[in-house]
């Protein structure tokens, strides 16, 4: 079976290959879509290695619609989706997949796109040890080391309303992150397996004076791959928005929402999300911790 060679980064002659040279050659055909089509292209190969086949075949016939394609190109892309059409009648399970790895661990080749507000003080704040006065450099060196490793690296969505979605990497089982939110919103995304009993937990570790009020007052949305609105949180009479023991319906990627009050998601009639109404009144620092999941190397073995 050559599953194998089909996510490396590179091209194998004679070889299906879901890397570089495929995104160049539909980058070529339609440069003025390469970013969509490279979205495209990483939810396809998500898709694959977590041998979720409806939705990489949805993708690679999408793909094959792209205006101007050489005949090499479709011809690969169609080959493919014929095999994931008969990988999902024989409820095939491919594991491991070469080059996976990197796409279970940050759900993608990670870009670094900078510190958040107060990273080292959220950190200190969601493992409880307080806010330091002076941090050893090996304490600030195991930060930027989780930093790196896929803390704040934008996530590829075709979502609008989520577009600016920024993984957590859940390589562990679970995941931390820090930001700040007054007007604007937070979004964060990362992988989940079915009957996952994900925990999100947001803790305010600092409050700001906000367009309106100067208060601890935050909101926590959580949404699944397709944009549907599975639960929510708001800050109650003192406690923090928390999402215990939320049971997670399908292997994929998840999204973390992070607003103050007044802003809210539109929802359609099936509870999808179309877009956000109102303006945050509150302005505040956080944390956000996630736990309860399957770590995300371990989701292509499933």
């Amino acid at each position: 079976m050559h599953v194998r060679s089909w996510l490396r980064l590179a091209a194998i002659p004679g070889r299906l290959s879901l890397g570089i040279a495929l995104v160049a050659a539909l980058a070529a055909a339609a440069p003025v879509r390469a970013q969509s089509i490279a979205t495209l292209q990483n939810s396809l190969q998500l898709a694959v290695c977590l041998n979720d086949w409806d939705t990489a075949i949805a993708h690679a016939s999408q793909l094959e619609q792209v205006p101007g394609l050489p005949i090499k190109t479709l011809a690969q892309l169609v080959t493919f989706r014929r095999q994931m059409q008969l990988f999902r009648q024989n409820q095939t399970v491919v594991s491991p997949i070469d080059g996976c790895e990197p796409v279970l661990a940050g759900f993608g080749r990670p870009g670094y796109t900078g510190r958040p507000l107060d990273f080292d003080r959220g950190v200190y704040s969601s493992i409880g040890t307080g806010t330091p006065v002076v941090a050893a450099d090996q304490t600030l060196r195991q930060y930027e080391a989780l930093w790196q490793a896929g803390l704040g690296v934008t996530a590829d969505t075709t979502l609008d309303p989520l577009a600016e979605a920024q993984r957590i990497n859940t390589r562990s089982g679970s995941g931390v992150t820090t930001g700040a939110v007054s007007r604007r919103i937070d979004i964060y995304a990362f992988l989940g397996a079915q009957g996952d009993s994900a925990d999100l937990d947001l803790t305010v570790i600092q409050q700001r004076p906000g367009v309106l009020y100067t208060d601890d007052a935050a909101q926590l949305f959580l949404f699944d791959a397709e944009g549907r609105l599975l639960a929510e949180a708001r800050t109650t009479q003192g406690i923090q928005p928390r999402l215990p023991a939320t049971t997670l319906p399908a292997n994929g990627v998840y999204y973390a929402a992070v607003t103050t009050p007044q802003h809210r998601p539109l929802l359609d009639e099936g509870g999808f999300i179309t877009g956000w109404q109102g303006i945050g009144t509150s302005a505040i620092t956080y944390t956000l911790t996630i736990d309860g999941l399957t770590p995300s190397l371990d989701l292509g073995l499933r």
